[in-house]
């Protein structure tokens, strides 16, 4: 589990999210993210959750967001990440 902290936004998230691929590369079969730290999370900052999904699906790693709060949630739905997670896991949310 890749446990995220501090605020997640367009200064961080291309090393946040080099961070995540590496622990796709490094072959697990599911990469679960916490992202219960991060105290800001921005529409622009969520690029590093895309390119850790675009590295998932290229290693056939299934990419989980766990314990994300309900600021966390809204900002995932309003980009459209939680549907794509949702789609390729198979929920109907």
């Amino acid at each position: 589990m890749v446990r995220l902290h501090g605020d997640l936004d367009a200064r961080n998230a291309d090393a946040t999210g080099r961070r995540l691929v590496r622990s796709v590369v490094g072959g697990a079969e599911v990469l679960e993210v916490d992202p219960a730290a991060v105290r800001y999370l921005s529409p622009d900052g969520c690029a590093a959750l895309f390119m850790a999904l675009r590295a998932a699906r290229a290693h056939s790693t299934r990419l989980v967001i766990m314990h994300a709060d309900e600021r966390a949630r809204s900002v995932l739905h309003q980009i459209g990440l939680s549907r794509v997670l949702s789609a390729e896991h198979g929920d109907d949310a």
